[in-house]
C-alpha cells in the first residue's frame, strides 16, 4: 500500500513537472510568436518610412499648396508693361514667363510665387502640374510646381529646345560638337535617365507618350543632297535604340501629337498618321497651303493660310480626310480645350465645335495677344494685364 501510494506521488510529480514543461514550452513559443509579430510590425513601420523619405517632396506638395495663403486675387491682373510676356495654363492656374522672372497666379488671379530664373533665352512649356523653363542657346533649365522650384539642372552643350512629359520627365535636344545634337531624358528629380544621339541625324521635334515610358523623335538626315524627315520611337528603358523608324517623307516635321489611335505627324507638305506600335502610315493627306498654326488637342485641326493670304480653319476625320473648313479673317490665335476650338482675333473670341459650328461669341473689350483656356474660363493676355472671360 505504501509502496503504491509512493509511486502515485512520483507520478503526480512527474506530470506536474511535465504540465509545467508543457506550460514553459507554450510561453516561449508565444514569446517567439509576439517577437516575431513586433519584429514584423517594425519592419513595416521602417519601409513605410522609406517611401515616405523617398516620396517626401509628392507627399508634402498638397499640403503646401493647401496652406498657401495667395492673397485677394482679381481681375484684371495688373502686369508690369515694360517687358514681353508669355502666358500658359498650369492646371487649374495659369503662369507667365517674362526674361527674368516667372510667375504663378491661382484661378482668381492670385499670385502664388514670383522666381527670377537668371536665364538669357527663356522658354516655357507646361502640363498639368509642372512647368519647365530652359535656356535656349544656354545650359541650364529648371522644373517647377505652382509654388516654385522643383529643381535646376544643367547640361555640357548648349540647349536646341526642351519638352515636358505628361508628369514629372523632361526631355531635353542639345547642340553637340561630335554629334549632330543629343536627346537627354530627366525625371523629376533632375536624374539623366535616357540619353540619345547619332552623327546622321538632327532631332527637330519630340514628344512623349501618354505614359511616358516612350517617346517619338522627328528627325531630319541627308542622301544625296536631299533632306529626309523620318519620326522614330524610343523605349526609355531601352537604350539600345529605336524601336523604329518612318520616313515621313522630304517637308519639315512641323509638329508630334501622341494620341490613341497613332501619332498626328503635321508636315510642310501633308500630315500623316503613324501607328504607335508598328510606325506604320495609317493614313495621311497632302496640303495646297501653307501652315499657319497647329492647335493640338483632341481635334485635329489646322489653320491653313493660303498664296492669297486668306485663313482656313480645317478639321481632318480619323482618315485624315477635310471633315469640315471655315473661312476667316484675321486671326490672333487658334487653341484647342477638349472637344472644343476657340479662335481669338482683334475684337472677339469665337468657340467652335468639332464640325465647325459657332457654339459661342464673346466680344471683348481690349486687343488681345494671346489665350489659354482654363476650365470653363479664357485668360486673355493684353499689353500690361491678363483678364479672365467666363465661357
Amino acid at each position: 500500500m505504501a509502496k503504491n501510494n509512493a509511486a502515485k506521488g512520483r507520478q503526480g510529480a512527474s506530470g506536474a513537472v511535465s504540465e509545467r514543461n508543457n506550460i514553459n514550452k507554450f510561453r516561449k513559443k508565444r514569446a517567439a510568436r509576439k517577437l516575431w509579430l513586433n519584429l514584423g510590425i517594425l519592419t513595416l513601420i521602417i519601409l513605410v518610412m522609406i517611401l515616405v523619405v523617398i516620396n517626401w517632396s509628392r507627399i508634402i506638395a498638397p499640403l503646401k499648396d493647401a496652406a498657401l495663403d495667395v492673397g485677394k486675387g482679381g481681375f484684371p491682373v495688373d502686369l508690369p508693361g515694360s517687358t514681353d510676356y508669355v502666358l500658359d495654363g498650369l492646371g487649374d492656374n495659369f503662369c507667365l514667363l517674362t526674361d527674368t522672372y516667372f510667375y504663378t497666379y491661382n484661378s482668381d488671379g492670385a499670385m502664388i510665387a514670383n522666381v527670377q530664373h537668371g536665364m538669357q533665352n527663356p522658354e516655357l512649356c507646361t502640363n498639368s502640374r509642372r512647368a519647365l523653363i530652359y535656356d535656349r542657346r544656354g545650359r541650364e533649365f529648371q522644373l517647377y510646381s505652382r509654388t516654385g522650384e522643383v529643381f535646376s539642372a544643367s547640361v555640357d552643350d548648349t540647349i536646341d529646345f526642351a519638352e515636358i512629359s505628361n508628369d514629372e520627365r523632361c526631355a531635353v535636344v542639345t547642340k553637340s560638337t561630335k554629334y549632330s545634337n543629343c536627346l537627354y531624358i530627366f525625371n523629376g528629380e533632375g536624374k539623366q535617365i535616357f540619353r540619345w544621339a547619332s552623327p546622321a541625324y538632327l532631332i527637330d521635334r519630340v514628344e512623349f507618350s501618354d505614359d511616358d515610358n516612350s517617346i517619338y523623335a522627328a528627325v531630319c538626315g541627308s542622301q544625296n543632297g536631299d533632306l529626309q524627315y523620318y519620326v522614330m520611337r524610343f523605349d526609355l528603358d531601352n537604350a539600345e535604340g529605336s524601336v523604329w523608324q518612318t520616313y515621313a517623307g522630304e517637308h519639315m516635321v512641323f509638329s508630334l501629337e501622341y494620341a490613341r489611335d497613332g501619332i498626328f505627324v503635321v508636315t510642310a507638305g501633308g500630315a500623316e498618321l503613324l501607328d504607335n506600335n508598328s510606325g506604320e502610315i495609317s493614313a495621311q493627306t497632302t496640303f495646297i497651303s501653307s501652315v499657319a498654326q497647329i492647335p493640338g488637342g483632341n481635334t485635329r485641326a489646322l489653320l491653313l493660310k493660303d498664296s492669297g493670304g486668306s485663313n482656313v480653319l480645317t478639321v481632318y476625320g480619323d482618315g485624315l480626310e477635310a471633315a469640315a473648313a471655315e473661312s476667316l479673317g484675321d486671326v490672333t490665335r487658334v487653341v484647342s480645350s477638349g472637344d472644343s476650338l476657340y479662335v481669338l482675333t482683334d475684337s472677339e473670341l469665337t468657340k467652335y465645335d468639332q464640325q465647325l459650328n459657332v457654339t459661342g461669341n464673346y466680344e471683348l473689350d481690349d486687343v488681345y495677344s494671346d489665350v489659354t483656356i482654363i476650365g470653363g474660363s479664357a485668360y486673355l493676355l493684353c499689353y500690361n494685364t491678363v483678364q479672365r472671360l467666363e465661357l
